[in-house]
């Protein structure tokens, strides 16, 4: 028998319950082992919960997992940076085998827990970190065994994907599109993580770091996220028969690579833009299997859950990768080198702003209630020191790059 200590019972944590309960059978005879919750780590043991537990199988002290000699497997689902962190390597460190949903915990500590995992021979599994239930880092794992990866890029978080998608089709306010996905369960209370890039960049830099088998941190991302598009961006990027998405991107470059997560126009009639709702799309490029294109539900709680249970399976199994799957590449940051075409609006303009930036536009699409602007090919980082430079807050603005 498989023992497993949950960390955390919200909703991933039951969508993990509930598919373990309905699908026991058939992982008994895909594993020749039966699988069992042994203890659930929670904050409040006396909650009322929407599912049927054991008795005394929730706790509140972590010890009792991390001292529980028959548990051999720690799904952490806490969603805590740094009290997740010290879950994880405490288990680590006590010989059990890790699984993880936690971007933002092995954004930060991938390399330190990599190579603590490796060095314990135990595995540091985090499918549903990337992509909900999106079988991507397993596959680019695979990959990375025949392949140099020289390209990846995706539409990496649900909830902007929902907002924008809403905000084109039905023409509304990005604040009312934003309190029907918290609604929905598309959207946090507190969703400054989604709509400002940090979660899609979280997932780029765990999916950079991985493919070009090298260092790529978070602070080497360029990062603009979509919580100040209006509907006059909206109807600026339809008159060019175009759409818009949040698509995090990285590509290797002579002897380095560049990373974005931005806001990105692209035509009506390309891949990305097919990709609605709160649907993800992730595409990798190998220099022996071309382009392959994954594409699901990047969030929720059975995609989620779904994603956990196959990596607990893999470790069950012994089918995942083992060792330290990060390489020891030097990468140099080449985002300087990066050069685009960029829409770009100004709201509550005056003729100084519009004289000031001038010299950097390529078409100039309304100077009425806001300016707009098709800008020259330029670096990202110029327009933004640019703006800066004139005194324009960023909650005034709004900066998509162009696809053609």
């Amino acid at each position: 028998m498989i023992r497993i200590g949950l960390l955390g019972l919200g909703t991933v944590g039951t969508g993990v319950v509930e598919i373990l309960e309905k699908r026991q059978e058939e992982l008994k005879f895909l594993t020749g082992e039966e699988i069992k919750i042994k203890k659930i780590l929670v904050k409040d043991i006396n909650k009322k919960r929407k599912i049927q537990l054991e008795e005394n199988i929730i706790t509140y002290d972590y010890d009792e997992i991390l001292n529980h000699e028959d548990i051999s497997i720690v799904v952490e689902l806490t969603g805590d940076l740094e009290q997740g962190y010290r879950y994880i390597k405490a288990a680590l460190e006590s010989g059990k085998n890790i699984v993880t949903a936690n971007k933002a915990v092995v954004s930060k500590y991938l390399e330190e827990l990599s190579s603590l995992a490796a060095k314990k021979d135990l595995a540091f599994l985090y499918e549903a970190s990337v992509g909900g239930g999106i079988p991507i880092l397993k596959s680019l794992k695979e990959e990375l065994a025949l392949n140099k990866i020289t390209e990846v890029e995706g539409i990496l978080n649900g909830t902007c994907n929902y907002i924008l998608t809403e905000m084109f089709n039905e023409e509304l306010d990005y604040e009312e599109v934003l309190e029907v996905a918290q609604e929905m369960g598309y959207a946090e209370a507190d969703s400054t993580a989604d709509v400002k890039g940090y979660d899609t960049l979280r997932k780029l830099r765990i999916l950079g770091t991985l493919a070009f088998q090298g260092e790529i941190n978070e602070n080497d991302i360029l990062l603009e996220g979509i919580s100040e598009i209006i509907p006059f961006d909206i109807e600026q990027i339809k008159k060019k028969e175009s759409t818009i998405k949040l698509i995090g991107e990285v590509k290797e470059l002579e002897d380095g690579f560049t990373a974005l997560v931005q806001p990105t126009i692209i035509k009506e009639d390309s891949y990305f833009a097919n990709v609605n709702n709160a649907f993800n799309s992730v595409v990798f490029r190998g220099d022996n299997v071309g382009e392959l294109n994954f594409y699901g539900l990047g969030a929720g709680m059975l995609p989620t859950a779904n994603a956990v249970l196959g990596d607990v399976i893999d470790i069950i199994k012994g089918s995942y990768r083992k060792g330290n799957p990060l390489g020891k590449r030097k990468l140099k940051n080449l985002n300087t080198k990066l050069k685009n075409e960029y829409y770009l609006r100004i709201s509550s303009p005056n003729d100084s702003i519009y004289k000031s930036i001038e010299n950097i536009s390529k078409e100039l699409l309304s100077k009425k209630d806001n300016i707009a602007i098709i800008t020259k090919e330029i670096e990202y980082l110029e327009i933004v020191e640019l703006l800066s430079s004139l005194g324009i807050d960023n909650n005034n603005y709004f900066i998509a790059r162009i696809l053609k």
